[in-house]
């Protein structure tokens, strides 16, 4: 039979007159009940959440409170006029009748010996949900996908017991109901899938992923009467699987992103990429944490390529170290290892950037600082075997950096000082644990040392992978 829930919303402490004086046998009171409508089939019958009230008379005194019944099991006594009922439809029930009681007890404790009754009937009302329509750009998945996903019942959110989400013909995978954002990252087999809620790992095996070629996630929600929601899908993305242990990604121009590639290949190294547009969306994540922090934690090495632009990121716009100092924090904390080559200018603000990178501000000063192509930046220690290289050309508005408190200058610029410009020549810095490298820092692109036939930006590059990391 039905059970019910009793929510009593105190309107009107009590009713009636008192009794007037006299000898007379006390007169039992009288007791109604009403809801707005009743509809007794169909899909206009009441939802589980049912608002009834009731009234007393008593015409020699007054009524002190009232006993409620719920199929002939008394719920309890109420002074209020009205509650609202939360019943719940048995599992694989579509619709019930209920019959309320309600009597009336005097002052005198008489009760009403016909209690007001008024049948419910009730239809179970499917739970609903939806993912996010505009949240996954087609092609920022790589290995981490991240998602918001909602769900409501007309019988009352508290109703929904379950939610469930698969990948393509997956099997079904129960997920918590109180965390609204969904993150996925690609297992190494490429056939199953880790899930996160809000950042935090819930499940590492959901079955059904498609490495490299087109995926769509599926959710749905169930209540506790046993009734589903109609399944709501993703966006169609494409999931590339991971191929090595160490990500580079490019802010900058393709045609930046192809320099480096080119040194790295002729490095040997083996990585995989992405590249980011601030104009187009491609590479963006819909979430940028914890997507990228799920992303960076699938590498041991993470070599971030960045210049001046400007990222959307909630409603507005920010510098992508800003924006990407949570995820390398996190990272660095739980062991990996970050190159830092970023353009780094003196209106930039630096306060989601310092410490988190191995700097602590950047140096500013009137007039400008530059590199020629007849200077170069050099490495601190004279007999290390990390390269000096020069410029390919002019290098202007050289922004040098102060070392976090934990970190030591690597790197040195020969600046030339224009107009009156004055202030340290540290370029490039680095940060060790337990006597282990695990961040280098430049705050000038690395790119602009390109000259052919010589030492250039890709040899510092060589030298960190195979010397530091």
């Amino acid at each position: 039979m039905k059970r019910a829930l009793f929510i009593i919303t105190i309107l009107i402490a009590a009713l009636g007159c008192k009794k007037p004086q006299g000898s007379v046998e006390n007169i039992a009171p009288e007791t109604s009940i009403s809801v707005d409508s009743i509809q007794r089939s169909g899909d206009l019958r009441l939802n589980a959440n049912v608002h009834l009230y009731w009234f007393g008379s008593d015409a020699d005194g007054y009524v002190d409170y009232f006993k409620i019944q719920v199929n002939d099991d008394p719920i309890g006594i109420t002074k209020s006029n009205d509650s609202v009922f939360t019943f719940v439809i048995d599992a694989g029930l579509d619709s019930a009748d209920v019959l309320i009681k309600v009597s009336a007890v005097d002052h005198q404790g008489l009760e009403d010996p016909t209690p007001a009754q008024l049948w419910v009937p009730l239809k179970n009302a499917a739970p609903s949900c939806r993912i996010d329509a505009d949240d996954i750009q087609p092609d920022s998945a790589k290995i981490v996908l991240t998602l918001r996903w909602d769900a409501d019942d007309i019988d009352g959110d508290e109703t929904i017991i379950e939610a469930q989400v698969k990948c393509n013909n997956g099997t079904w995978s129960s997920i918590d109901l109180g965390q609204g954002l969904l993150s996925f990252t690609l297992n190494p087999n490429g056939t199953s899938a880790r899930v996160y809620q809000n950042g935090f790992l819930v499940d590492t095996a959901l079955d059904g992923a498609l490495a490299d070629d087109q995926n769509v996630i599926y959710l749905r929600v169930k209540d506790w009467a046993g009734s589903y929601s109609e399944v709501d899908t993703s966006s169609t993305f494409y999931w590339s699987s991971r191929s090595t242990n160490m990500l580079v990604l490019n802010s900058q121009p393709a045609y930046i992103g192809a320099q480096y590639k080119e040194w790295l290949d002729s490095a040997g190294n083996v990585y995989d990429y992405v590249q980011m547009d601030a104009i187009t969306g491609i590479g963006i994540p819909s979430y940028w944490n914890p997507s990228m922090r799920l992303l960076f934690e699938q590498y041991d090495r993470v070599l971030l390529f960045a210049d001046a632009t400007q990222f959307p990121n909630n409603g507005g716009t920010d510098y992508l170290l800003n924006i990407l100092s949570p995820s390398v924090q996190s990272y660095v904390q739980a062991g990996g290892k970050v190159l830092t080559s970023a353009q780094i200018t003196s209106s930039m603000d630096m306060g989601a950037i310092n410490d988190v990178y191995p700097v602590s501000g950047s140096i500013t000063a009137a007039g400008q600082a530059r590199l020629t192509n007849d200077s170069a930046i050099v490495p601190v220690d004279s007999m290390s075997a990390a390269p000096a290289v020069s410029p390919k050309n002019i290098v202007l508005g050289v922004t040098p950096v102060n070392p976090a408190a934990d970190a030591n200058a690597y790197y040195t610029a020969q600046l030339t000082k224009i107009a009156g410009w004055t202030g340290d020549n540290t370029v490039g810095t680095i940060r060790s644990r337990n006597g282990e490298v695990f961040e280098v820092f430049f705050s000038i692109p690395l790119h602009q040392f390109s000259r052919s036939n010589s030492l250039n930006g890709g040899d510092i590059i060589k030298h960190i992978l195979e010397n530091e990391f």
